[in-house]
């Protein structure tokens, strides 16, 4: 019975990574000449890049210190709509990622603990880990 169980939990994630975002979406490397425009806010910070793409969030998780000042860049190289937008729900903050546009966003990592981001569809997840200052 719990084989079964943990095989249906398994099947779940698999149907909704697969529906979320194909192989076949990512762009090819050079396939544009011109490189757009990073959307930027003139925020200070250590900058993070992170890629949305096929696989998801790359890297899905970021390390910071209790009272950081950061910068996410997001470029989302999938054609798919889920990962259109990033979400961090408990900031209160969404944002559009246009293709291959890198976004910046500011967060301020106030306190320890995870302050989570996710797709639009809330079906692909990341976080930024904060530990103690």
């Amino acid at each position: 019975m719990k084989l079964a169980a943990t095989l249906l939990a398994a099947l779940a994630v698999a149907v909704a990574t697969a529906s979320c975002s194909k192989p076949g979406d990512a762009q090819p490397a050079g396939s544009s000449n011109a490189k757009p425009a990073p959307v930027t806010t003139g925020a200070e910070g250590r900058r993070v890049d992170i890629t949305a793409g096929p696989e998801g969030y790359v890297p899905a998780s970021v390390d910071a210190k209790a009272g950081e000042s950061l910068v996410l860049r997001f470029t989302r190289t999938t054609k798919s709509d889920c990962l259109s937008q990033v979400v961090f729900p408990e900031l209160k903050i969404t944002k559009d990622l246009p293709l291959n546009t890198p976004v910046e966003i500011p967060v301020k990592a106030d306190k320890p603990g995870k302050i989570a981001f996710q797709c639009g569809m809330a079906m692909v997840h990341g976080s930024i880990n904060v530990t103690g200052s």
